[in-house]
């Protein structure tokens, strides 16, 4: 049993009560001469006043006396650190977890150093047997947080969430590090919903912190409120102007608003304050490839990795508008930059994704597959904190079986509404949506849209409002879809889409949403593409598809997706064959004149010339298929899969189950699922 004054010395220290812990141990050594306890307590108050030299002597005493005493190499441990010697330290910590494993000071101790090290496995290690060996310490909460920190560092989001729980538990709820912390976490998983509710309270309890300003304009930006996060962050710049990554951090919210002029303007400034400023160079090279300026853009982001060879989102870009074409050098530094140890899931599953693409261009398949098929895998562990599925099959079933009887015929809405009238493109993400859009926008009373983000938010309200109001067919009040149809205008004017009669969204995601449209916009055309379902597949699983997309990243799980889809898009056809057009991918790139004659009739358009030739109009294109759009359409497109037609089993395999036609990806049946 310890003796009671060595005790109370050892609470009298930590309360830098020196004196008072000095005369405790001299009264114990009085009785026990060479008690090791007594001077290791003795030495460490030394060390911490700062007499290194007396503090060594006594533990070099005090381990002559008991070479087991764990606290001689705890306070050792001290000691080093004080002296320079991190590693010493650190090896005495080990030692010292080694002879008292049921200590909470000693694990503490050896997490921190650890952490310092920056080896953070053994420290998530260290604090975890720490809370287990005394979750009611004085100092468990804080002991917590920095658990949930190592966590997150190893980019285990689950453990550091748990951790994150036990320090609230223990009365650090609401504090900022916790807010701090819960921020980090939901950025690193993709989780932009998360990231927005934490990093409002953030702000809220500190207005003036720029970081959760920071981090609240990146949860907006990411979630398609662009405008609400350049003026969140604004205040940020103009608190100290002479942050370069302040000014390129705003450029990327401009980018995203579509405000080219001045996303630019913010990128040269940052450069101008830093011309090092590798996320300005590479918004610089974003801008170039939206503009279709692919020599600049592969220039830009060539700088950007001079500046920062680790910039996966760099050779992403360069991927893209190079077709793949690194270098022998490039592809040597992507490829040991995706194998270390260690890179967080959000980067390294951008850098392998890159990394199938070269080995693809190569003609490298199997590496080139395995590169994809282990980013897919990775954006898994991003988003789940663990390789599986977030995709919910039984959900979407139910989803798309509640729509077929909620639209099971087209209720008569003859409102004339003013302003641009969208013309929807719907179906699945790779399914020529961006090459109709392009066409059709070529027109002179057609302003394209793109991936506009209104309307799959204002579809999960809808979603909230028929469960609330017990909906279940039939006209939508128009109290109802007036705000609706509001927002999605307002989005329209925020973005400059005004200007023409007509404006495209080929947001692919819409198809659930084409019976509320045909409601909120009565006159809108609806063309919904369709594509070989292998070549559909093998190009969702290659890109690097957002947590708005949880299917893309199991082939298993495209083939139920798309099955869905095709279902969905038969039911459109049926339920309004006058405002809903079947378009095929395959036909349109065989037979284009014809079937662009066809569609651009369909959306009650006249002709125009100028749609055959798209490809070469000045137009901005924020998709994946920036740089295919920029060429004419070509028969080369239409068979990428040959080649991998092993790797693809899986989902030809999958896709049986459904009467889906292999070669169009046409809904065959209306009974459902095959048995």
């Amino acid at each position: 049993m310890q003796d009671p004054r060595l005790a109370e010395a050892a609470s009298l220290r930590l309360a830098n009560d020196f004196a008072g812990a000095w005369s405790r141990c001299q009264a114990v050594l009085a009785e026990r001469p060479g008690d090791a306890q007594a001077l290791a307590i003795m030495a460490v108050c030394l060390v911490e006043t700062g007499d290194l030299a007396r503090g060594a002597a006594l533990l070099d005493q005090a381990e002559q006396a008991d070479p087991s005493e764990p606290l001689v190499y705890l306070y050792r441990s001290m000691l080093q650190e004080a002296q320079g010697n991190a590693a010493g330290a650190l090896a005495s910590a080990q030692r010292a977890s080694e002879l008292a494993p049921d200590r909470f000071d000693v694990w503490g101790r050896l997490g921190d150093l650890a952490g310092r090290a920056g080896d953070f496995a053994l420290c998530a290690r260290a604090l975890r047997s720490a809370l287990d060996a005394d979750p009611t310490h004085p100092a468990a909460a804080p002991v917590a947080l920095r658990l949930a920190g190592a966590e997150v560092e190893q980019f285990n989001l689950p453990a550091a969430a748990a951790a994150l729980d036990m320090a609230e538990q223990l009365g650090l709820a609401g504090t900022l590090d916790v807010l701090r912390m819960r921020a980090e976490v939901a950025r690193h998983a993709g989780d932009f919903e998360a990231l927005r509710e934490v990093a409002q309270r953030w702000h809220d309890r500190a207005p003036d912190d720029p970081e959760a300003a920071g981090a609240l304009a990146l949860a907006l930006g990411q979630l398609g409120y662009y405008r609400r996060a350049i003026r969140l962050f604004q205040p940020v710049i103009d608190a100290d102007p002479s942050v370069a990554e302040n000014w390129a951090a705003i450029g990327r919210l401009y980018l995203g608003a579509r405000d080219f002029d001045a996303a630019r303007a913010a990128f040269d400034t940052a450069l101008a304050r830093d011309p090092r400023c590798a996320e300005a160079t590479f918004g610089l090279a974003r801008i170039h490839t939206f503009l279709g300026g692919l020599d600049l853009a592969a220039e830009m982001c060539r700088k950007t990795l001079e500046i920062d060879p680790e910039n996966f989102e760099a050779y992403g870009q360069l991927c893209e508008v190079t077709g793949g074409r690194l270098s022998d050098a490039e592809l040597s530094r992507l490829a040991a930059g995706t194998s270390r140890p260690s890179v967080p899931a959000d980067r390294l599953s951008i850098g392998l994704f890159a990394l199938g693409d070269a080995y693809h261009r190569r003609k490298q398949r199997d590496e080139a597959f395995a590169a994809w098929a282990r980013a897919n895998d990775t954006k898994k562990l991003q988003h789940n904190g663990a390789v599986i599925s977030s995709y919910d099959r039984p959900e979407q079933e139910r989803r798309v079986a509640w729509l077929e009887r909620a639209f099971a015929s087209r209720p008569h809405v003859a409102q004339q509404l003013s302003g641009p009238t969208p013309i929807f493109i719907v179906g699945m993400p790779r399914s020529g949506t961006t090459l109709i859009e392009a066409a059709i926008a070529a027109h002179d009373e057609v302003t394209a849209g793109g991936e506009l983000s209104s309307l799959p938010a204002l579809f999960e309200e809808f979603l909230r409002w028929a469960r609330e109001t017990a909906w279940s067919g039939g006209i939508i009040p128009e109290s109802v879809l007036a705000p609706w149809r509001e927002r999605y205008v307002r989005q329209l004017e925020a973005y400059g889409l005004t200007g023409t009669r007509w404006v495209t969204d080929k947001q692919p995601a819409n198809f659930m949403a084409v019976g509320l449209i045909r409601q909120m916009f009565p006159q809108s055309p609806v063309i919904h593409t369709r594509r070989r379902p292998q070549e559909v597949a093998f190009s969702i699983f290659r890109r690097n598809f957002s947590r708005m997309w949880p299917f893309a990243h199991d082939l298993d799980d495209i083939a139920h997706y798309y099955a869905l889809q095709a279902r969905l898009g038969e039911h459109w056809a049926q339920f309004d064959p006058e405002g809903v057009t079947p378009l095929q991918y395959e036909q349109l790139v065989e037979d284009f004149e014809p079937q662009l004659r066809r569609v651009v009739q369909r959306c009650g358009l006249t002709w125009d010339d100028k749609c055959l030739s798209y490809y070469a109009q000045d137009r901005v294109v924020m998709t994946f298929s920036a740089v295919q759009v920029r060429k004419p359409p070509s028969r080369e497109h239409l068979d990428s899969t040959t080649p991998y037609s092993d790797h693809l089993e899986p989902f030809r395999q999958a896709l049986k189950a459904w009467p889906v036609d292999p070669q169009t990806g046409q809904w065959m049946a209306n009974e459902g699922v095959r048995s």
